[in-house]
């Protein structure tokens, strides 16, 4: 962190008192709150106002920090919690989870914490048969099409496809929360150190992936191919 810039707590008071002084509650999350910050590192903000036309994101400088700032009132807030839940994404949740609140009115910034932290314990919804059977699809795709290229890029693109659906299926088979980048590898490391020791050894080397990838899908009722059966809506985007 640069000597120059605040600490991210003031920074983000005088943030919200500056941009958003009707705000009923403001978090700050991320990296900064967990104590992992990084040279490139930015602050995570989610602020709360009173009844708003829609909610926004915003992305700024303050201060000398990169800022991303998440702007909603209660009601959108709320409804974009149970959004990232149900689809087992916990981006927003987990920014108030394990944020430090910086302002609040009522306890409504604590109140979110606490219920998005008993949430994010409880785990993800388990996958449908249908979920299961259409993740385990898409593997065998992916493995036979591994198989059969003969071209060194394509082989490399498919072999990072598969090992990202490989690693989402894991976490998903096991209950546990999602990731994109950095922490899908944070996630699967926290459910299994061992398989994601082993995705990572295998980036880069198809042959490698492949049995990693096949690992994953006899650990979750092997491949499927033939007679898998999708219906699809009588219009496409209904």
């Amino acid at each position: 962190m640069s000597r120059e810039r605040p600490a991210p707590v003031p920074t983000v008071i005088d943030l919200s008192r500056r941009l958003f002084p009707e705000a009923l509650a403001v978090v700050l999350g991320g990296s900064s709150a967990a104590g992992r910050l990084t040279p490139t590192s930015d602050l995570d903000v989610v602020v709360v106002t009173p009844p708003r036309p829609a909610p926004y994101r915003s992305s700024l400088h303050w201060l000398g920090w990169p800022v991303e700032v998440l702007v909603h009132d209660p009601q959108t807030l709320a409804a974009y919690c149970e959004d990232n839940l149900a689809r087992r994404w916990p981006g927003i949740p987990r920014l108030l989870a394990e944020g430090v609140v910086v302002t609040d009115t009522g306890g409504l910034g604590a109140g979110f914490r606490e219920r998005m932290r008993a949430r994010l314990a409880a785990g993800p919804a388990p996958l449908s048969p249908a979920e299961l059977d259409e993740h385990r699809f898409v593997l065998t795709d992916l493995l036979d099409d591994l198989s059969g290229a003969t071209d060194p890029g394509e082989r490399a693109f498919v072999a990072w496809r598969a090992l990202t659906e490989a690693s989402r299926l894991a976490l998903a088979a096991a209950r546990h929360w999602q990731g994109s980048g950095k922490w899908l590898l944070r996630e699967l490391r926290d459910l299994d150190p061992g398989l994601a020791d082993r995705v990572v050894r295998a980036m880069g080397e198809p042959d490698r992936a492949h049995r990693v990838v096949r690992e994953v899908l006899d650990r979750t009722g092997g491949p499927l191919w033939a007679g898998h059966t999708v219906v699809c809506p009588r219009r496409p985007g209904r």
